[in-house]
């Protein structure tokens, strides 16, 4: 049925997908991609008030959801420009604002995949011991790397006008992106490999690391999706008709990046904070075995991990802290009070029995 046969008085939908427009299917993707990301943000506020920190992977979150919810409005006025339609059926008077948005996409598109690889390196710092904490800020510094040259591989195509470049005529645009592709594989990689090692090294159940790297290695997921993207890239260059070919190269961009945020809330997933934390939000730590608490100064970066003063076997390793002693897990609390940070014993400590040395 075409639309000139519709009955009297039922309007032609806002958007379609057949052989020649495929912009219903950019907008539905992209606005269930915008769901996921906005969900994100809401399922970490809510991990945040939960833990009453804020930490330094928060505020980046908060800030690659900002550039993520703008990219995908971008997109959804891409959709509504003509992207995502055969050749014949675009407006001409619309086509190079519709080529400049497109242009604008892909940008933001980097920079969000840029966000997620810096914020999951923060976490991992949060996880690391001082001794390790130099790989993670070596990943850190090859995100941020990563981040400008693919901007700029974006950024720089064959003409003085690049957003124009979009099909085979420029012969340099495929490389940048197969360049783009590879490094953002082989980086990914390395988040992948990096949370073995850290928790190897962790005083755990088997089980447990297993639960910890199986939450940790959902980022995977992002290796085969930068792949589907340099393809349906690939056929967008190749193709005589890049506007129509290209609304699948969109799809997989806004599945890309909306899952790149979505993973950056696995820390908060309860399977992740029954390892780390208990029921009350505190870190499991050996602190409190101490026999006296010392007050010290503690970094606002760091919630879940702390260090004893006691001299134990391992001290000297720099491992994350997570002790269980004959199967009792301790817990110290610490509180800022007039900007100094005080360490209390666990509560089991005041059940009622005064030690000899304060009666």
């Amino acid at each position: 049925m075409t639309y000139t046969s519709l009955p009297p008085g039922v309007s032609p939908p806002l958007a379609e997908d057949n052989e020649n427009n495929h912009a219903g299917l950019v907008i539905i993707f992209a606005s269930v991609c915008l769901f996921l990301i906005l969900s994100s943000l809401g399922m970490r506020i809510y991990a945040t008030s939960k833990r009453s920190v804020i930490l330094s992977d928060d505020y980046l979150l908060s800030v690659a959801v900002g550039v993520a919810v703008t990219q995908t409005s971008v997109v959804l006025y891409q959709a509504h420009l003509g992207w995502g339609k055969s050749h014949d059926l675009l407006d001409a008077s619309r086509t190079a604002t519709m080529e400049k948005t497109a242009y604008a996409s892909d940008l933001l598109y980097i920079t969000i995949l840029g966000f997620s690889k810096c914020c999951t390196s923060v976490f991992y710092e949060h996880l690391s011991t001082l001794t390790s904490r130099w790989i993670t800020r070596g990943l850190l510094g090859l995100s941020i790397v990563w981040t400008f040259i693919s901007i700029l591989l974006v950024a720089i195509r064959c003409s003085h006008h690049p957003w124009e470049d979009i099909n085979h005529v420029c012969g340099s645009l495929l490389s940048h992106w197969a360049a783009i592709a590879i490094l953002d594989i082989i980086l990914e990689v390395l988040l992948l490999v990096y949370p073995v090692k850290l928790i190897y090294r962790v005083r755990l159940r088997r089980s447990r690391k297993l639960a910890v790297l199986s939450i940790l290695g959902c980022r995977g997921i992002l290796i085969p999706l930068a792949v589907l993207h340099y393809i349906s890239v690939h056929q967008q260059i190749a193709s005589d008709d890049p506007t129509l070919v290209g609304a699948y190269a969109t799809v997989i961009e806004e599945l890309h990046l909306s899952i790149s945020i979505l993973l950056l809330t696995l820390s908060s997933v309860k399977l992740f904070l029954a390892t780390y934390e208990d029921d009350d939000g505190l870190a499991y730590t050996n602190d409190a075995s101490r026999g006296r608490s010392q007050p010290r100064s503690r970094s606002r970066k760091t919630l879940t991990f702390s260090r004893a003063t006691t001299t134990r076997p391992w001290d000297n390793m720099e491992e994350p802290i997570l002790y269980n002693s004959d199967r009792v897990i301790m817990k110290a609390v610490q509180i800022e009070v007039t900007s100094e940070v005080m360490e209390m014993q666990d509560r089991n400590r005041y059940s009622g029995i005064i030690p000899e040395g304060d009666a």
